[in-house]
């Protein structure tokens, strides 16, 4: 049978010292580089050998054709010369030669052509060397780069191995405190693990109450149990006898611890009312000195309220308390007193038990899960300003101070804790369930850190806590082409005749003469005028939108996971806004890092293997600016712009549209 071994619980692991209030997740890929040497590029065959493959190819016919005929043709010249030297005479001998001699070019001519055959079979082997070759340089080229690019992508590889995944996300140095809004109770528990864990290791002893009434401390206890610190738990009120929130005061302080837990942030409550309360119980307090306990105080208002039998009481205190007023005026305030009464009768047995233990790292302060009603609401009032003493009052060094569910404690009450806490150096950690009046006039005072937000007017008012940015997005795109043409003819056509003539005799003495004439002319004339005009118009213009953003959508708050937190972090005088998670199984993961992350720059996006210009868990909400520029002398006088307003950055290329050919009405380009 295999027994099975217990996993270790990680919850020791969360007691490191640094505060965390989680993990940011930092993506090591972004880191990776590309390999920038290009991959090598195969050489080209040698043209000519190509050329000669289709030349050879091409001429090959040719070829044959002029070697066999080049060789037949020499055969027979050289037989005929034979032929008509054996018609002369010649002797057998030279016969025979020139036999030979048409043999041998008939042979050249098969010969010839041969070659001539085989000629693109060697130009193709050439070309086929040439090629294996040209591969062969290729492989090995390649194979040199590849051994490049694989040893440059293990040293990413370690490089990136090398780093951390997961940063704590850590409140800046001098943060008043830190107050967590929103989430569910496992995301509280959650993160009340975490970050409790990492501020007992870091500031020690840790006030730690819980007014939820749904003990989510539980799992923080046991981590601080199981690092070896002491912890002490109290149930409010089953456990009030064993704890008391009001020993060791002193008269007027008690009177006053009690006066504001009674009225709280009571609507119509007035200064009268509570400068009466506050002259009776002192008077009252004032004769039980120096033995003030609730029971003791209770039993005078009943001694008030003519029961003066009472045990708690010695007689000279009961005759010393009615003489404070007469009977009369004690039944014109019995109502008064009863009212008193019925508000400080739920602690009558507070501190009525054995002494309380000494003190503990953790001490919490639970309340029972009975609802809400008077009496919690009177304790609620009553511990908050019992924590305001301990703080004030350095009894016992507190390094934090944890309050669960402080959405119903008044702003004031949390502005006082919270300034003494400071001035002490003590870390206070407010848990809120709601954005609600209070809240909203609490948060600020420190570090926020939004959890899911299920209500759509909490997660706006969140958003709008973020807070909005300016910037430009393109808001309309507009190309324009027109074209007209103008085609004019005019004919004129003139036309004019003349006919004139003249008639005439005259006679002097003897002679007579006579004159007779005409005339008659035309003219014609004719003409044609043709004008034509062609003009086109184009253009391309793109306008830019100045927008005011959520640099938060709300939607985005209602949908967070249950353990995510988004947590608004002062950096300088800006602030980043952070994605945390705060689920305690993180610590198990490898590349966790316990304190927070010195981030590199990434790379350029040309670079990088994954083009980004900032970590997707981190957002700036905003920048200081200065009011004038460090150096006036390097600003570019050309750019009337002011930056930021329309003018583009120096090295931002601006978009280029590439020019079509517009074609107009008429069917021209141009």
């Amino acid at each position: 049978m295999t027994d099975v071994v217990p996993y270790p619980t990680p919850l020791p692991r969360l007691a490191a010292p640094g505060e965390r209030l989680g993990w940011i997740f930092n993506d090591r890929n972004l880191y990776r580089r590309k390999y920038m040497e290009p991959p090598p590029s195969p050489s080209m065959v040698p043209p000519q050998l190509v050329d000669r493959v289709v030349r050879a190819q091409r001429e090959m016919g040719k070829r044959i054709a002029i070697s066999l005929g080049l060789g037949v043709g020499l055969a027979v010249l050289v037989s005929c010369c034979g032929s008509f030297a054996n018609a002369g005479g010649a002797s057998t001998g030279a016969g025979a030669v020139i036999s030979v001699f048409a043999f041998l070019a008939l042979a050249a001519g098969v010969g010839g052509a041969v070659l001539a055959g085989a000629a693109p079979g060697r130009a193709k082997k050439a070309l086929e060397t040439a090629q294996q070759q040209v591969q062969q340089e290729y492989a090995h080229a390649y194979a040199a780069w590849d051994g490049r690019r694989g040893w440059h992508d293990q040293q990413q590889q370690q490089a990136v191995d090398a780093m951390f995944e997961w940063g704590a996300a850590a409140p800046p140095p001098g943060t008043r405190r830190v107050d967590i809004i929103g989430g569910t109770t496992y995301g509280w528990e959650a993160a009340l693990t975490v970050f409790g864990g990492s501020l007992l290791a870091t500031r020690g002893h840790m006030t730690l109450v819980d007014f939820t009434g749904e003990a989510l401390c539980g799992e923080l206890m046991q981590l601080a149990g199981s690092t070896g610190r002491s912890v002490h738990e109290y149930r409010m009120p089953s456990q009030l006898a064993q704890f008391d929130l009001v020993g060791g005061l002193e008269p007027a302080e008690l009177v006053d611890c009690l006066v504001e837990a009674m009225y709280g942030d009571a609507e119509g409550s007035s200064r009268a009312e509570r400068s009466q309360d506050s002259m009776l119980l002192g008077e009252i307090c004032g004769i039980l000195s120096p033995t003030i306990s609730m029971a003791r105080l209770l039993a005078a208002l009943r001694v008030l309220t003519d029961r003066p039998a009472q045990a708690a009481l010695a007689q000279d205190e009961v005759d010393r308390l009615l003489d404070l007023q007469p009977d009369e005026s004690r039944r014109q305030m019995h109502q008064h007193l009863r009212r008193i009464e019925a508000f400080l009768h739920p602690l009558e047995t507070m501190g009525s038990g054995s002494a309380e233990p000494g003190t503990a790292d953790l001490t919490c302060l639970v309340a029972d899960g009975g609802g809400r009603n008077a009496q919690s609401e009177l304790l609620k009032d009553l511990l908050v300003q019992w924590l305001a003493r301990q703080v004030r009052h350095e009894a016992v060094p507190m390094g934090s101070l944890v309050l669960l569910g402080a959405d119903e404690v008044h702003h004031r009450s949390i502005e006082k804790l919270s300034t003494l806490c400071e001035r002490r150096g003590i870390r206070l950690v407010l848990f809120f369930g709601h954005l609600r009046e209070e809240s909203l006039h609490t948060i600020g005072g420190g570090e926020v850190a939004l959890m899911r937000l299920g209500n759509h007017q909490e997660a706006t008012q969140a958003a709008d806590f973020i807070g909005k940015g300016h910037k430009f997005v393109l808001s309309q795109l507009t190309r324009t082409l027109g074209g007209n043409e103008t085609h004019t003819i005019a004919d004129t056509i003139g036309e004019s005749e003349t006919h004139g003539g003249s008639d005439g005799s005259s006679r002097s003495g003897l002679q007579f003469s006579s004159q007779k004439g005409s005339n008659w002319s035309k003219t014609r004339n004719w003409s044609q005028t043709e004008s034509q005009a062609k003009g086109t118009n184009w253009s391309d213009a793109q306008s830019v939108q100045r927008v005011y953003e959520y640099t938060l959508e709300p939607r985005v708050l209602q949908d967070l996971p249950e353990y995510a937190m988004i947590l608004v972090k002062g950096e300088g005088r800006g602030s980043v806004v952070q994605a945390v998670e705060v689920d305690p199984a993180i610590v198990t993961l490898p590349r966790v890092s316990m304190a927070p992350l010195d981030l590199a720059p990434l790379p350029h996006p040309a670079e990088a293997v994954i083009p980004a210009t900032r970590q997707p868990s981190q957002v700036t909400v905003s920048q200081p600016h200065p009011l004038t520029a460090h150096d006036a002398t390097a600003r570019d006088m050309s750019n009337p712009a002011l930056h930021g307003w329309g003018g583009a950055p120096t090295g931002t290329p601006q978009p280029q549209y590439p020019r079509q050919p517009c074609q107009g009405p008429w069917g021209g380009k141009q």
